[in-house]
């Protein structure tokens, strides 16, 4: 196999390549445009896809020795995977493995927006020293914080939280009130959760139900002065125009984003140069443990897909109800 192929659409970490080096060589994409990806796809077994690199059908059937895809992230929208299936493909991907990362980051863009800091940081660096005697810095302590969305990510925040004294309330159709009280949290409508909230944080995955669910009729409901953090899909916001109509207006104080309905976003948008926005690049869950634990769990399944067992990581395993293989003897890296 060392002469096959495992394409990339972005850098991967060492972890990889000492997982699946066995199974060929890694590659990354010069370029991730459709077209340049189809031309890519002759002779890859395998192909990693990173970010929000699209990979539609076309890409999939170009690749006549794909043997399997894996996704670096819990959401897989970006991927056709009823084009893979339908060829017999499995994709992988790693739900969890980076949860705990992300909540940390959340956790971040929420303090540094409550306390003012990117604000304070300009004024200090500025000489206005007098801003410390008029700027209003918020507290945790005692906010009401929504969680829009409670799986693993939710509820790493929700834990993260109780040190804060806050109250957690949360949206999700698929968790209990049992499963939320046990993490501390109280289950709420989505309306409810936006009329209460001090602090709005959006953990849900992008689907039918859920995209554009940030819109004007949403953020009318919110309560004036709230603060907005996105670090989930940025499709779950029906424009950047529309939540920077509600900053503008008072609605919202303060927004944080670590991703953009578009990626990488058109930075000459009005929205990236207001002192209330605070941004990243769809980077949260790369921190040095959560890249690792990442990496390690998708590769890990790849792996053994290419060995021919079944994962537990997968997002098809239909695939395997047409053609038996071999069982699992280990299991997936889980974090």
């Amino acid at each position: 196999m060392k002469n096959h192929r495992i394409l990339s659409t972005g850098i991967v970490p060492p972890v990889a390549r000492d997982i699946l080096s066995r199974f060929g060589r890694i590659e990354v994409a010069p370029k991730t445009d459709e077209d340049s990806l189809v031309e890519l796809m002759s002779g890859s077994i395998a192909l990693f896809v990173r970010g929000v690199t699209r990979i539609p059908a076309r890409v999939i059937q170009a690749g006549k020795d794909l043997r399997v895809i894996g996704r670096t992230g819990a959401g897989y929208d970006n991927v056709d995977v009823a084009a893979a299936t339908e060829r017999g493909i499995p994709v992988v991907f790693t739900p969890g493995a980076g949860a705990r990362y992300v909540a940390e980051g959340t956790l971040a863009i929420i303090l540094a927006l409550v306390k003012r800091l990117p604000e304070l940081d300009l004024k200090t660096r500025t000489g206005n020293w007098q801003a410390r005697d008029h700027t209003i810095i918020g507290d945790v302590q005692g906010s009401v914080i929504g969680l829009v969305g409670l799986g693993r990510i939710g509820r790493h925040v929700a834990k993260l939280l109780r040190a804060f004294e806050a109250r957690v309330i949360s949206y999700d159709p698929a968790v209990s009130r049992e499963a939320a009280a046990a993490v501390g949290v109280e289950m709420v409508d989505l309306d409810d959760l936006f009329t209460q909230s001090d602090i709005i944080t959006l953990h849900a995955p992008l689907n039918s139900q859920t995209r554009g669910m940030i819109n004007r009729r949403t953020l009318g409901l919110v309560k004036k002065g709230a603060i907005l953090v996105n670090v989930a899909r940025g499709g779950l916001m029906e424009s950047l125009d529309v939540v920077l109509e509600a900053l503008e207006s008072g609605q919202l104080s303060a927004i944080g984003m670590d991703v953009f309905p578009a990626e990488p976003p058109e930075v000459s948008h009005r929205i990236f140069h207001h002192p209330r926005v605070l941004c990243t690049p769809h980077a949260l869950g790369l921190s040095v443990k959560g890249s690792q634990a990442i990496f390690e769990m998708a590769s890990q399944g790849m792996a053994e897909v290419l060995e021919g067992r079944i994962p537990d990581n997968i997002v098809n395993p239909e695939v395997f109800r047409k053609t038996p293989r071999k069982p699992r003897q280990h299991q997936a890296v889980k974090t």
